[in-house]
């Protein structure tokens, strides 16, 4: 499994062409390219517009409707509600999630096979050894950038209370 995605291009009658294998795939193709750990990025054959979102919640939507009840109604909601800034927190708030969890996947392999609930608390425990470590270890630039990030958006929650008050 390397890092670069796989380039699927979509055409006008709806077909979709991996580049890697020179040959046309369906969506539980790529639906299983997916599962196998790859990365897939698709594009519009004419304008190069990245459908890779549409398609992946298309695959979602139509193989595996279950995944759905992820969302909470009640956060559906909220989302479709959003203004641009709450739009921007929850974006930022899934992406370090994801972050979190890729993490964790490099650094403890065995931690994939744990329960959702046993991750964060994986997690959590690396990064109280983290912060307890030794003042003559600083920390990596990883672990000292996420810590930055996370005083900013404390820093941010804040002045965003205070401009409520």
């Amino acid at each position: 499994m390397t890092d670069q995605p796989i380039l699927i291009k979509r055409y006008p009658n709806r077909r979709y062409y991996a580049s890697h294998t020179s040959k046309y795939v369906s969506l539980r193709d790529i639906e299983e390219m997916v599962i196998d750990g790859h990365t897939v990025e698709i594009r519009d054959s004419q304008s190069g517009e990245d459908m890779t979102q549409a398609v992946l919640i298309q695959i979602i939507m139509e193989r595996h409707p279950d995944k759905i009840s992820l969302f909470p109604a009640e956060m559906l909601h909220f989302i479709l509600r959003s203004n641009d800034l709450m739009s921007g927190f929850f974006g930022d708030y899934f992406r370090h999630s994801l972050t979190y969890l890729d993490y964790l996947r490099r650094h403890n392999p065995a931690a994939t096979s744990l329960a959702p609930m046993q991750w964060i608390k994986s997690w959590l425990d690396n990064v109280s050894a983290t912060n307890k470590a030794d003042p003559a270890n600083p920390p990596s630039s990883e672990s000292a950038q996420l810590a930055l990030r996370v005083k900013q958006l404390e820093e941010r929650i804040e002045q965003l209370e205070s401009e409520d008050d």
